[in-house]
């Protein structure tokens, strides 16, 4: 059992070692990020390519992703259908604000973009699908965190403290400051905590089983974001896809239950 678990975790970093999509890589590069065997390395990349997650370029013998991998990740990336559901809310939010509008999973202490409409602005923030932030900074990650409940935030931040795009810890004290607003208005705007000059506005959304799956963002350049009008334009359009996101996944539910009643 522990053999067959090494291999995995090493099939999975090996994974790892194309980051970014687009990068190939050959066998010796492959084996030096590793720090493994040469031939360990060329027996896991041939059952990956076996698999379908790599592919080999026969002219030189480079590896690459493989779309492959994509079979993997839809159903993770978007479960229940969620993005064709939320669509007309996330596309609502962009007409509204026409900036980048983000949709958002919790997977453990951080939030996953599953789903993009970029600004068609010329000066604009993408951060593009698969995108990972922790929870405790930017708009979205607060917007999740203050959903969560107390211990669950105390376990989250318990841990050591990120850092600010200025250079700075982000405490806790800061971040249950934060925190502390968040929950009063019901949505998070921050600015300049990921990046100096971007700001995002966002709200959570409740899951059907009441507990919070993700947020609606908003990403904008920090400059718009000082036009009043526009920041509170941004500010409702976080809090009502957020609520629109919340209803529709809880009438999913009870029509779930309604057809499961009926049958019984």
């Amino acid at each position: 059992m522990t053999n067959s678990l090494q291999t995995v975790s090493r099939a999975v970093a090996l994974l790892r070692c194309f980051e970014g999509g687009a990068r190939t890589l050959s066998l010796g590069q492959l084996t030096q990020i590793m720090g493994l065997n040469k031939v360990n390395v060329l027996r896991l990349a041939q059952s990956l390519t076996e698999e379908g997650l790599l592919d080999k370029n026969p002219k030189d013998g480079r590896y690459s992703i493989s779309y492959g991998v994509l079979a993997l990740a839809r159903q993770l990336f978007n479960p229940d259908d969620l993005i064709a559901r939320a669509m007309p809310i996330l596309e609502r939010a962009q007409a509204a604000t026409q900036e980048t509008v983000t949709l958002n999973l919790r997977e453990g202490t951080e939030a996953v973009i599953i789903h993009e409409i970029v600004s068609h602005k010329p000066i604009k923030y993408s951060l593009g699908v698969g995108y990972r932030a922790d929870l405790r900074l930017g708009g979205v990650g607060l917007a999740i965190l203050s959903a969560l409940g107390d211990e669950e935030v105390a376990r989250v931040l318990s841990t050591r403290a990120p850092k600010l795009a200025s250079g700075g810890a982000a405490t806790r004290s800061f971040i249950e400051e934060e925190l502390a607003v968040v929950r009063t208005n019901g949505c998070a705007e921050t600015t300049g905590q990921r990046e100096l000059d971007a700001t995002g506005h966002a709200a959570p959304f409740i899951g059907p089983d009441g507990n919070v799956l993700g947020a609606v963002g908003v990403l904008l350049p920090s400059s718009r974001n000082r036009d009043e009008v526009h920041r509170q334009r941004c500010r409702k359009a976080v809090l009502e896809a957020g609520r629109a996101l919340t209803a529709l996944l809880a009438s999913g539910r009870a029509s779930e239950i309604s057809t499961q009643e009926g049958a019984s």
